[in-house]
């Protein structure tokens, strides 16, 4: 087969080259992430911190959602980096608002504020307060080998 470099063969690959960086480009910006937003006691690094009574939480401009003491709420976000937005009152009834910007790994379907954590130290690394969340698993059937027992008469009962 005799390959022709002429002008048509350029047009063409680059033509296909531009499809193939657009459509990476397309796959970072539009990929999917759910962000949990969780207001519960947790322990980090030894210390345990209290869950806030209530707190406001807003990531990127999505509606704000009021989080009590253990709640957890999600948001549906795409693209790689974020804005989270907690506004809290404390015990002396004074508002404090902490912004931080974070970035979900790429290949991260779900990941977890830890509210308490972010507001404890704002100024933390984002692994302190960010974590990636595995959904459980499915619970394990019996083996196929082993009989079940469903009823302590199945046993007993026969035909007539």
């Amino acid at each position: 087969m005799n390959l022709k470099i002429n002008r048509t063969f350029w047009i063409r690959l680059i033509a296909i080259l531009v499809i193939l960086l657009f459509s990476v480009f397309l796959f970072f910006i539009g990929r999917q992430h759910t962000v949990l937003l969780d207001n519960k006691t947790v322990t980090v690094q030894g210390a345990e911190l209290k869950a806030l009574q209530l707190v406001e939480v807003q990531v990127n401009k999505e509606p704000s959602l009021e989080l009590a003491a253990r709640d957890r709420d999600q948001a549906l976000v795409t693209a790689q980096k974020h804005r989270v937005t907690v506004t809290y009152t404390d015990t002396n009834w004074e508002e404090h608002t902490i912004t931080r910007s974070f970035k979900i790994p790429l290949m991260q379907n779900m990941v977890m504020i830890l509210i308490p954590a972010l507001v404890a130290d704002p100024q933390s690394d984002q692994s302190v307060w960010l974590q990636n969340y595995e959904p459980p698993t499915a619970a394990q059937l019996a083996p196929a080998d082993e009989q079940v027992v469903t009823d302590d008469l199945a046993g007993l009962i026969t035909t007539i």
